[in-house]
């Protein structure tokens, strides 16, 4: 997944020049219940993966899970961030209000599930990011690979159970 591969780039590089400031921990391990069984109609591929991460007086959460059928290319991937510290908020901050098309890529703000969101879509690849932000430290982000449009990979973040996520001290 090209477009996660950057993200993770860019959240490498916003970790690196972050500020330390003392955080409170969090526990991915609260946010399991709450994974769909089936998101856009593709079902739970292998087991989910967590992190509790502690690095120079930060902390933060992360939990993944992949969605998929057997031999359709078609995947998706569901990714939770909690810590206003992670690499991956910082990322989002700093994202600047957008509106962008071009022959090959949408790059836009929106408003999806009744938040305020950034989504990038590759329409040649049919590959997508969402990012969704849950108040100011926490984060929900959507990968597709194989998705029709902008509108289909917006329209998965209805799928997610967003107001069961919550940011809570361990």
């Amino acid at each position: 997944m090209k477009i996660a591969r950057l993200v993770g780039l860019f959240a490498i590089a916003f970790s690196c020049i972050s500020p330390i400031s003392p955080a409170r921990a969090f526990d991915y391990k609260e946010w399991v219940q709450f994974l769909p069984s089936e998101l856009g109609g593709l079902k739970k591929i292998g087991k989910h993966e967590g992190m509790n991460m502690e690095m120079n007086n930060e902390k933060w959460a992360t939990l993944s899970q992949n969605y998929g059928k057997e031999g359709s290319g078609k995947e998706i991937s569901l990714t939770i961030v909690c810590g206003s510290t992670a690499p991956q908020i910082q990322q989002f901050n700093a994202i600047p209000k957008i509106k962008m098309e071009t022959e090959d890529q949408i790059m836009i703000s929106l408003t999806v599930a009744g938040k305020e969101g950034f989504l990038i879509f590759d329409k040649a690849e049919k590959s997508g990011y969402l990012m969704i932000p849950l108040g100011d430290k926490m984060l929900i982000t959507i990968e597709a690979e194989e998705i029709e449009d902008k509108d289909t990979l917006s329209s998965l973040a209805r799928e997610i159970p967003l107001d069961k996520f919550k940011c809570s001290d361990k």
